[in-house]
This record gives structure tokens, sequence and C-alpha cells, in this order.
């Protein structure tokens, strides 16, 4: 049965005219497909074997056999070659993965690291803003304290009220000025001196309006109450009120605070009100 099964092999090279060349005869299609498959496999050893059993004597059934033998040789290591690769991809894709996921990683990491930054910062400005809102608070409080303080001593030497447009010192004309004149009597001098002496340091914005009574013109009682708002307003700076605190308006009759049909009602209506204004936050 074996010499049977290689008579028709070699009888099979027979009819394929296997040659290379000028009649010489042509390997079989196990060995050429050995061939291929050692160029692709790169196994050699029973390639050669069945290459130098195919020189010596291409009728030995052992050629066919050591064709078929290196052909199923080339086949495993084509197999193991390709198990081979696919382990390396295999490999190559874990590689990769693995850097993606470093590369995200240290992308996470260098986020959170800028978000933790950013959170610091902002807990930072957060916590210096509330510090000064406090000391903030704090100075209004302290300032509060020191106003209620000068409205007391205020208080001894002249009338004090609050209204829409703060504290509102009131000196009636007769303790300041002489009868139509704007120079400071000494006894207003001193009463101003208290003044100053008990606003010094508040901070507050102050305005001085000097008010007439009815008595002669309109333009007159103008320019005189501009001009004792001036005076006082130009004491107390000279005094220690800083000057860009404090400004001068004179309103002249145009706003009684009694009626000028009597002696009483016209002397209520000459005076000087300081307002010291809430101080803006």
């Amino acid at each position: 049965m074996k010499w049977s099964h290689a008579a028709v092999i070699v009888g099979a090279l027979a009819i394929a005219g296997l040659s290379a060349c000028g009649g010489e005869r042509l390997p079989p299609k196990a060995l050429s497909d050995a061939r291929d498959e050692f160029h692709r496999a790169k196994t050699g050893m029973a390639l050669q074997r069945a290459n130098q059993a195919w020189s010596d004597d291409p009728d030995d059934p052992n050629t066919i056999d050591l064709a078929i033998v290196a052909q199923r040789k080339a086949q495993i290591a084509e197999a193991e070659a390709q198990t081979m690769k696919s382990q390396r991809d295999a490999e190559e894709a874990k590689r990769q993965l693995q850097d993606l996921m470093s590369t995200q990683l240290q992308s996470a990491r260098g986020q959170l690291t800028q978000t933790k930054a950013q959170l610091n910062q902002t807990q930072s400005a957060l916590e210096a803003e509330q510090k000064a809102a406090a000391e903030q608070r704090q100075r209004l409080e302290d300032l509060e304290k020191k106003l209620k303080d000068a409205r007391d001593t205020i208080a001894k030497i002249a009338a004090v009220k609050d209204d829409e447009r703060g504290m509102v010192i009131t000196l009636q004309g007769e303790v300041l000025f002489p009868t139509g004149k704007w120079d400071l009597k000494a006894g207003a001098m001193a009463k101003l001196d208290q003044i100053a002496q008990a606003l010094i340091g508040k901070e507050q914005p102050m305005v001085v309006f000097g008010h007439t009574d009815n008595t002669g013109t309109h333009d007159m009682n103008m320019d005189l109450s501009q001009k004792r708002a001036n005076a006082v307003r130009d004491y107390l700076v000279s005094r220690g009120i800083p000057q860009d605190l404090i400004s001068a308006q004179g309103k002249g009759p145009d706003v009684p605070i009694s009626d000028n049909g009597s002696i009483e009602g016209r002397a209520s209506n000459r005076r000087v009100e300081i307002v010291v204004q809430p101080k803006k936050s």
C-alpha cells in the first residue's frame, strides 16, 4: 500500500512535468508549499532535509514524507509565529492602553491639582473678603461708638437731632455771629472747638448749611448765609477737620423751621446746621 501511494505521488509529479528549467522535474506541491511557508514562517531544518532528499532521489518515497513533514512543520511554525504575533499585538495593545491610561491619569491628576489650586485660591480670596468685611464691620462699629460719644458731647453745647441727612448739629445765629455779620464770636469759637474735637477722626463727610430769616432781600440773605457757612467750615478745618470732608452751602431764607412772622420764629430760622452724613461703606 505504501509503495502504491508512493508510485501514485511519483506519477503525479511526472505528469505535472516538475522541472525548474529545460526539462528538469519540478518539486511536488507539498514541497513548494513548504518552501513558501518556510519563507513566511522562517523555519528550515525540515525543509532543508526535504530539499536534499529531492535532490538526491526524487523518486524515493521518503522524499514525499519529508516534504509533508516540512510542510507540517512550516504550518506549525507559521501558526506559532501567528500566535506570537497575536501575543505581541496583544502586549502592544496592552502597553498602548497602559500608556493611554497613564496619560489620562496624569492629565486627571494635573487637572485635579489645578482644580485644587483654584479652590485654594478661591478659598484664600473668600477668606480675605470675609476678613476685610469683618474689619469693615468692626471699623463701622467703632465709628458708630465714637460718633455716639461725639453726639453725647456735642449735645451738651448744641441741639442735635437725626434726620434723613444724618446727624444734624444746630447752632443759633445769635450765638455765632453779630447781627448781619459773618465774623465768629469768641463764644462761638469755643463751642466750635468742642465740636471739632468731638468730630476729629470720625472720617464722616460733613456739610455746613447757613440759614437766615426773611428780613431783607433774598439775594442779601443768600450771600450772608453762604458767608456764615464758609466761616464755620473754615474754622472747623483750622481745628483739624479734613478739608476734603467738609463743605459749605448757603440756604438763605429758603428752608425755615419756624414762622418768620414772630421774633421767636425769625430767631429760630437764623441758624447754622452742621450735618454729619452717614459714612459710605
